[in-house]
């Protein structure tokens, strides 16, 4: 938001205050409760990190598809992501968070991965034809349905169990990312 602040000139808002506010105490809300691990704290780091990260490839994408239209600028960030991703998996981690996998499950990592990928990619182009089709707003507010779909389909898929509480969380920071897009579509309106 302050970096969207300094480079666009786009104000912060009440509503995007708010919001904020509540996607930050939503994702507090949402931290498995129990020892604190040394596991549990990276996990923490490094979805602060990838949140920083994910933050200026928004702020990158803004700068990008200005000049350049969405679908190549997707799928040279997409091409660039897939080099990079490749030499940092080639550095020696300590063992504590290196990852052994059995030779019998590499075809399968390998085959997954490129799934994943193929509809990551999928997924931002779907998004870009929706944004072009249906209007911004309109596809920001049914896109705000991610963190709570990614809560569901963990449990579904792998098992993955939340509390209450936890699911408190996803609801706060489902609220926040639908204040935020409310707030978008309005905005929108005004100018119109």
């Amino acid at each position: 938001m302050l970096a969207s602040w300094g480079l666009f000139g786009d104000r912060p808002t009440i509503i995007r205050i708010i919001a904020m506010f509540a996607i930050g105490w939503g994702c507090t809300i949402a931290l498995p409760s129990g020892d604190a691990e040394a596991k549990l704290l990276v996990g923490v780091v490094a979805a602060v990190a990838a949140g920083v990260t994910f933050a200026g490839y928004v702020l990158l994408v803004g700068i990008g598809t200005r000049k350049l239209h969405p679908m190549p600028f997707n799928i040279m960030s997409f091409a660039a992501v897939f080099v990079f991703t490749a030499l940092i998996l080639m550095l020696p981690l300590p063992a504590n968070l290196s990852i052994k996998v059995e030779p019998t499950a590499l075809t399968g990592l390998l085959m997954s991965s490129v799934v994943l990928g193929v509809l990551t990619l999928g997924s931002y182009m779907l998004n870009n034809i929706a944004i072009r089709f249906a209007g911004s707003a309109l596809a920001s507010i049914i896109g705000t349905s991610g963190p709570a779909l990614t809560a569901l389909f963990s449990w579904i898929v792998i098992g993955e169990r939340l509390q209450l509480r936890q699911w408190g969380g996803v609801g706060l920071v489902t609220l926040g990312v639908v204040g935020l897009s409310l707030e978008r579509m309005l905005k929108a309106k005004r100018r119109s």
